[in-house]
């Protein structure tokens, strides 16, 4: 009787282990589907496939690399020139004797969320057929990087004008270049002289470097049995994805609430991921807000020279942030980190750069006035959480841009 009652409970808990599973999988099922009707995700974990390191300007795009690049809100297509970048090739000599303007600039400049064709300055062809762009923007790019791009690789072309995609969102940034340890970077040397400071690795190191790269984002080169199913349930399940591509953002947002601040005020500890870009927008200036500052003075006067010594103009472009396009909601993103909206200022950052530029005898362009104007009338100028400008934010600003260029004088 005993053994008959043992082999029930046996029965039992094989059906409910079974039973369990299979709710597991019916739920995990139920939440693929809806991921796939609702919210379909891409891969962004191979996007870095696209460039590689380099020991002058740190990192550059893969020549001739072309692919996909996508996320929840966009699926466009990359395509990478001779050189690395998100161009078709150019002639080094101006031989359609067009206004050649070379652009550089971070990821907006380099098209996150559009076509290529879709980038602000390839609209401006569109507008003007008279007018040549040659994209040099890179993905993280930031103005001291940006300065090496073109002296290293710009002054090459034959151009009339260099154009600076100035994001405002994290242009403004210190940093502490080390003679020993980081590739070659703009800042101030012990006596005060703006160079570069830093070293270039040796090919061999380059090389290492690359390939450890490519193992690490290959699909199968160097995996073991664990990681290739991993990899195949990433690639054929969204469910994956959407974990991996959501977990950094929630994370973030975590860290920068106003529950987790208190939490570390208790402990008598600043949340400096409550403040990113407001640190630019407060009244006085955090101590690496002010070297960052003059960082970018000491680099946007040398890329004047360097351009002038080239037989051309500097035109610098302010790109927003996105919650300066709305005063609600930058007031609701300071209240979320815990502060007062009161202390704080969103067009402070442009109109520093502003006078930065005036002192310098730089040509520039706030978009700041359009954006909130566009974006008050329910014109929807970037992605969600995303933070890039789409196809109609470049479109707006290329239009922008091609009527303050004829308003110089610079194009007919």
């Amino acid at each position: 009787m005993s053994s008959n009652t043992e082999e029930v409970r046996k029965r039992n808990r094989v059906f409910l282990a079974i039973t369990l599973v299979g709710t597991f999988l019916v739920c995990l099922l139920i939440i693929e589907v809806a991921i796939r009707i609702i919210d379909p995700q891409s891969d962004l974990r191979r996007k870095d496939l696209f460039f590689q390191y380099e020991p002058f300007i740190g990192v550059e795009g893969i020549p001739g690399k072309k692919g996909v690049f996508a996320n929840s809100y966009f699926n466009t297509t990359v395509i990478h020139n001779n050189e690395g970048f998100r161009d078709v090739n150019h002639d080094k000599k101006n031989t359609q004797n067009k206004f050649r303007v070379i652009v550089l600039g971070d990821s907006f400049t380099w098209g996150h969320g559009v076509e290529n064709d879709q980038i602000y300055m390839k609209v401006l062809e569109e507008y003007d057929q008279d007018i040549e762009t040659i994209n040099m923007g890179g993905p993280g790019g930031d103005p001291q990087g940006e300065l090496k791009v073109y002296t290293s690789r710009g002054v090459e072309y034959e151009h009339d004008a260099v154009l600076v995609g100035f994001f405002i969102g994290n242009d403004i940034e210190a940093y502490y270049p080390d003679s020993k340890k980081t590739p070659p970077q703009w800042g101030y040397d012990s006596k005060g002289d703006f160079v570069l400071i830093g070293h270039m690795k040796s090919q061999e190191e380059v090389d290492a470097i690359r390939r450890k790269s490519e193992e690490r984002y290959s699909p199968t080169k160097n995996r073991n049995f664990r990681s290739r199913i991993s990899y195949w349930f990433t690639r054929h399940f969204q469910i994956f994805t959407f974990v991996g591509n959501h977990r950094k953002y929630y994370s973030d947002l975590l860290k920068g609430s106003l529950l987790y601040t208190k939490i570390l005020k208790v402990f008598g500890i600043d949340n400096e991921r409550a403040h990113g870009f407001l640190n630019f927008c407060m009244e006085n200036d955090p101590d690496d807000v002010k070297q960052g500052w003059k960082l970018l003075a000491g680099v946007l006067e040398t890329m004047k020279s360097s351009v002038t010594d080239a037989g051309a103009k500097l035109y610098v472009i302010f790109i927003p942030q996105y919650v300066q396009t709305s005063q609600p909601i930058f007031e609701s993103s300071v209240r979320k980190y815990g502060h007062d909206p009161a202390k704080y200022n969103m067009e402070k950052p442009n109109r520093e750069l502003a006078k930065l530029c005036r002192k310098l005898g730089i040509d520039y362009l706030d978009l700041l006035p359009v954006m909130k104007e566009e974006s008050s009338m329910g014109n929807r100028l970037y992605y969600p959480r995303d933070g890039h400008w789409n196809a109609e934010g470049h479109r707006i600003a290329a239009r922008e841009i091609i009527e303050d260029l004829k308003k110089r004088g610079w194009i007919e």
